[in-house]
């Protein structure tokens, strides 16, 4: 049996995409591997039912290298180790390891280029799962899959739907930029609508008197508890649009400063991403920003209620067909 070391620190959303990737390293490889996992202990708790992972190893986000070497001191001795985040204490792990290593390409200029310039465009067609996947290609020699192979996975307990009527809205980002304004109207409108509307997440909104207020500091196997009795998630650029995807949650993602070009957006069945296409100030920032550059925040005040309402009736419609 191979013993693998997969490296990825942070975000929420990162560790969430890794899933679909293990997932499938883990069922078509002809060897036995085990897979441990290296992370932030802040976000091991997402995978605290995952399968896939034999250990989770932690260490806290201000630890120094000297804390890093002495947790990795305390792990076995990997046959492989895959840098699935290229940063400097991710390249201090591999070093220490002593092993054969395997690093993710992330485009990082490429990236950097696109937002400033608007250049190498075409090297940023990956999503970023298929980057995660592509080291564990070259590593054990199989063929890429069909990304919805790659899909990221939770497991939950199947939940019997009695209707199709719980609308969750995250109307919370990590920079304000990515936070469409018009949460709250849409939020009184699904309800008019009939629909049963719920805001989840951290963060302050005027949440309309017809919806239920669960907004504020949850644990983060709450919030995966009320994304999971969903019936269609509504969200931003952000963490829990991942773990939306990762439970089968029929999910519409409102994006704002940032692109599909940046690698993150849910390209997967029961996905839809909804977005000013054509705007040329878009992308303005690889993470989004606290403020529009341009003072106009175009990107999201063109987005309309009715445009994100028809959208979420249209996927509640479609999949009441299929399962109906």
């Amino acid at each position: 049996m191979k013993e693998i070391l997969v490296v990825r620190f942070s975000s929420l959303g990162d560790i969430v995409l890794l899933t679909g990737v293990l997932k499938y390293v883990k069922e078509n490889l002809s060897e036995d591997i085990a897979i441990d996992l290296l992370t932030y202990s802040h976000f091991a708790g997402v995978l605290q039912d995952y399968p896939y992972i034999r250990n989770i190893y932690t260490i806290k986000k201000g630890d120094s290298l000297v804390d890093l070497n002495e947790t990795v001191s305390t792990m076995p001795n990997y046959d492989i180790v895959f840098d699935l985040h290229d940063n400097i204490r991710s390249s201090f792990v591999r070093l220490i390891s002593s092993c054969k290593s395997y690093v993710y390409n992330k485009h990082s200029l490429a990236r950097r280029l696109y937002v400033k310039h608007r250049l190498c465009r075409s090297r940023l067609q990956e999503h970023t799962v298929i980057k995660y996947f592509k080291p564990f290609m070259k590593a054990f020699k199989l063929n890429m899959p069909d990304i919805e192979m790659l899909r990221p996975y939770l497991p939950f307990p199947n939940i019997e739907k009695k209707s199709f009527n719980n609308a969750v809205i995250h109307p919370f980002a990590s920079k304000s930029t990515k936070e469409w304004p018009f949460f709250a109207e849409l939020g009184s409108i699904l309800s008019d609508d009939g629909l049963n509307v719920t805001y989840i997440g951290n963060g302050e909104i005027n949440v309309p008197a017809s919806a239920d207020d669960k907004t504020g500091k949850v644990s983060l196997s709450a919030l995966i508890e009320f994304i999971a009795h969903a019936d269609i998630f509504i969200t931003t650029d952000s963490g829990p649009m991942h773990i939306a995807a990762a439970l089968n949650i029929p999910t519409i993602a409102i994006f704002g400063p940032t692109t599909k070009e940046l690698g993150f957006y849910p390209p997967f069945k029961n996905t839809k991403v909804i977005e000013y296409v054509g705007l040329k100030c878009r992308p303005c920032h690889i993470h989004g920003s606290s403020y529009c550059y341009k003072k106009h925040f175009k990107c999201m005040l063109d987005i309309g209620v009715e445009e994100v309402r028809y959208h979420v009736n249209d996927m509640l419609s479609r999949n009441q067909k299929i399962t109906g």
